[in-house]
């Protein structure tokens, strides 16, 4: 069915490829080595009428016990690097960024806190809010990661993605599509673009402030407990017209400790829920569902997940 000079492999645990350590097998887990794999895997799966979900770093999805019916692209080695100026042939931009300023060029499966750390220790700033963030460049970019009052839009020039048919195609930034966790490829073409490549505009920096703002970013995640246990980082997105971050309404809810099966909401911070090492995908999804539940009763406030549930569910 598929001849790549990547990997193809049947009933790989999903558990072993998210961040909740949690779900079951999909029925082909597949890592393109480059383009034309990946074009490969997607006329395949066209033929034989498979569904076909795109796996960035794993760190945002639950993927249900039963696991995934169809295809799992992991785009692991979609992983370049490589600095241009904005003069540069091939890197057009889609904006002004000023004569010579420096364009990065970062593959979609690349670690976005490797992406952060590379660039700022090299003087470039820009990525440096996103080290410690768990996750690839390419589900950064689909989720518009923000954190520190910085989103990754405000740094994108364009980004090129494949459609199901093989198509490559470079979309400029426009800010209109871009919202608080929101992208366009969330919904342009039914969802179905692959990233593969995002040029981002960055900013001459002094390495060693750059790495030393990084670390104390890092420390900061680490000191809210976000590599303390399996998790997702913050289960629910925040709203101001909420009043307050949807951390701080679970905790008055006194919701912290709640348990089902082996998840439950993280005692050191109320936003988080972890996987205490034997927690079924059902178990987080009810208890992501029973959270919402209590805080929607006692405050009217309706809170939307930021985990995205995934596969047969």
């Amino acid at each position: 069915m598929f001849n790549i000079k990547g990997m193809v492999i049947a009933s790989e645990p999903m558990w072993r490829h998210t961040t909740f350590a949690a779900g079951g097998p999909a029925d082909l887990f597949a890592v393109p080595a480059d383009g034309k794999d990946l074009r490969s895997l997607l006329a395949a799966a066209r033929r034989e009428e498979k569904d076909v979900f795109i796996l960035g770093g794993g760190s945002n999805i639950l993927v249900a016990d039963s696991g995934i019916r169809g295809l799992v692209v992991d785009t692991r080695l979609f992983n370049e690097y490589r600095v241009e100026s904005a003069g540069d042939k091939g890197s057009g931009t889609g904006r002004e960024t000023g004569s010579g300023k420096p364009v990065l060029v970062i593959g979609a499966g690349l670690p976005v806190s490797d992406a952060a750390w590379m660039s700022g220790s090299s003087g470039l700033g820009g990525l440096d809010f996103l080290f410690g963030m768990p996750g690839t460049v390419g589900g950064a970019l689909w989720m518009n990661a923000r954190c520190y009052d910085e989103e990754i839009s405000e740094k994108i020039l364009w980004i090129e993605a494949m459609d199901r048919s093989g198509r490559i195609s470079r979309i400029t930034m426009n800010k209109k599509e871009w919202g608080y966790k929101h992208s366009p490829f969330q919904t342009r073409n039914g969802g179905e673009l692959t990233i593969l490549r995002a040029a981002f505009s960055m900013s001459p920096g002094e390495p060693s402030a750059l790495k030393t703002g990084m670390r104390e970013k890092r420390d900061n995640r680490e000191s809210k407990g976000h590599y303390k246990a399996p998790c997702a980082g913050s289960a629910f997105k925040n709203n101001r017209a909420f009043g307050a971050p949807s951390g701080v309404l679970i905790e008055k809810c006194g919701l912290k400790g709640l348990r089902i099966g082996g998840a439950s909401v993280a005692p050191w911070h109320a936003n988080i829920i972890i996987n205490e090492g034997s927690a079924k995908a059902a178990d987080i999804r009810r208890l992501l569902d029973e959270v919402a539940g209590k805080v929607a009763e006692s405050t009217g406030f309706h809170m939307e997940p930021e985990v995205l549930p995934v596969g047969d569910w």
